[in-house]
């Protein structure tokens, strides 16, 4: 018994073939992730004094552990993205005497800009981390230690976001 080839069925499966393999080298958009390493600057709230740092983010399940270095002081948070959305990324901090929070959106760049502020602040401050190298990383232990807060609150304790 012989199969009958319908004319065109070898074209049909070559170009098939090929648009599958142009299909799988065409770039893909990636999810967001905000997980790396960063270098930080930013403005405090009221009197927009500069600031800048490090900032390492790492993801611990469906959260991120989010650690924000000024010289040998730190400042710990937790974020999320926001739900139905890799672009924007919500952080609540602790930074010893105070609380705050921030909101990032995800820029073109890789960079995230966002504002935030502290427990009864009347007033925002600007943040935007630019991943190190170009990109995101992962981090190294130890590998901030050195990075000089470049300002103090505007109270004038300590580095800036306290």
């Amino acid at each position: 018994m012989t199969i009958a080839r319908k004319p065109g069925m070898q074209g049909r499966r070559i170009a098939a073939a090929t648009l599958f393999a142009a299909a799988c080298l065409l770039p893909w958009p990636v999810l967001a992730e905000p997980e790396g390493t960063y270098a930080m600057t930013g403005t405090n709230p009221g009197d927009h004094s500069p600031y800048k740092g490090v900032v390492e983010v790492r993801r611990t399940g469906e959260t991120y552990a989010v650690t924000w270095r000024f010289g040998k002081d730190e400042t710990h948070g937790i974020g999320t993205l926001a739900a139905g959305s890799d672009r924007t990324f919500a952080v609540s901090y602790d930074a010893g005497k105070s609380h705050g929070i921030a909101l990032y959106e995800l820029q073109g760049d890789g960079s995230w800009s966002g504002v935030w502020s502290s427990m009864k602040g009347k007033a925002l401050g600007t943040e935007l981390w630019r991943p190190n190298d170009g990109r995101k990383s992962a981090t190294t232990a130890g590998s901030t230690a050195n990075v000089p807060a470049s300002a103090a609150t505007p109270d004038g304790k300590g580095a800036a976001r306290r």
